[in-house]
């Protein structure tokens, strides 16, 4: 039977391998059970189970699924977790920017904005008698407190939810697109947007940097998918000028919002927090527009 020795020997390389190979933490447990299984016994039977085996050293085929992943929450932590939603987003709530994470979403599901904070499972009984899942907005909101939600006017509760279902709608759809001309990075220009925001040190200068870089890549790649040539320029306003031509128009107070000069990323001019924010939000907006992701519109 192999050894602890043996295991650990073999589990180190193979994560060096999955590294090498720029697998993220999330994703090797599973690569790392499947290469190691190979290694020991191609042909054995190497069963994916849930069950616990209590003894450390037990690192028969049975225990080996157990043994891999103990060995990567030891090893790496929270670092091998993910959250499975789409994405984030920034709603505005008594005037402040509050950071979402949106939930992965399928089926029918039902939404509301409840003061009752605490995640339990809800249901609804849609009109044909089947159970539904109700999922509180305000549960993906960080740090959000009982106090903010009990505060919410109806009005506010509305605005906040047409405004959720925007970004539920949008960053999904974004998150979806596969092969799509210059989206990937676009992606990770949003993400990054969104990061400068809330980390411990914001940056607005490159949080409203990165918005525009993902509204240019937005707009650059709609016009590659209609086959028209790109400009080489950051001039929001020249490049939906183009957006025109093939029937989709921009609203010109959305470029107003995101467009900036590049000596913003010197900090030779300074954006505030609201700047930022807007810039993201708007450029969130452009993207629906441009691609139809959503239904829901807001007010920027």
């Amino acid at each position: 039977m192999l050894t602890r020795k043996e295991f650990e020997r073999l589990i180190v390389e193979i994560d060096r391998e999955l590294g090498d190979r720029n697998l993220l933490f999330h994703q090797r447990p599973m690569h790392a059970f499947s290469s190691l299984a190979g290694k020991l016994d191609p042909k054995g039977v190497f069963p994916i189970t849930s069950e616990d085996f209590n003894d450390p050293d037990d690192f028969s085929n049975e225990a080996i699924f157990t043994q891999v992943h103990n060995w990567y929450e030891e090893t790496y932590g929270d670092r091998t977790k993910i959250h499975m939603g789409p994405g984030s987003y920034i709603l505005i709530i008594k005037g402040e920017p509050w950071k979402v994470e949106l939930p992965l979403v399928y089926g029918r599901n039902n939404f509301t904005i409840d003061s009752d904070l605490e995640r339990v499972e809800r249901y609804v009984v849609a009109n044909d008698g089947k159970k539904v899942p109700s999922t509180n907005i305000l549960w993906h909101v960080e740090n959000i407190t009982r106090k903010v939600a009990l505060s919410l006017s109806d009005e506010e509760r509305e605005i906040i939810f047409q405004d959720y279902m925007f970004a539920l709608n949008s960053v999904q759809f974004l998150r979806d697109l596969k092969g799509v001309p210059y989206m990937e990075q676009g992606m990770n220009d949003y993400d990054t947007a969104i990061h400068n925001i809330f980390y411990k040190y914001p940056d607005y200068n490159n949080a409203k940097w990165s918005a525009l870089q993902f509204a240019e890549k937005t707009i650059k790649s709609k016009l590659k998918q209609h086959n028209v040539k790109i400009k080489h320029i950051h001039f929001l306003s020249d490049l939906s000028g183009d957006l025109e031509k093939i029937g989709i128009n921009v609203s010109k107070q959305l470029i107003d919002n995101i467009q900036c000069d590049a000596k913003v990323r010197y900090g030779e001019q300074k954006v505030t927090r609201y700047e930022a924010v807007l810039a993201i939000r708007s450029s969130l907006s452009l993207f629906s527009d441009v691609f139809q992701a959503s239904s829901f519109e807001i007010n920027t």
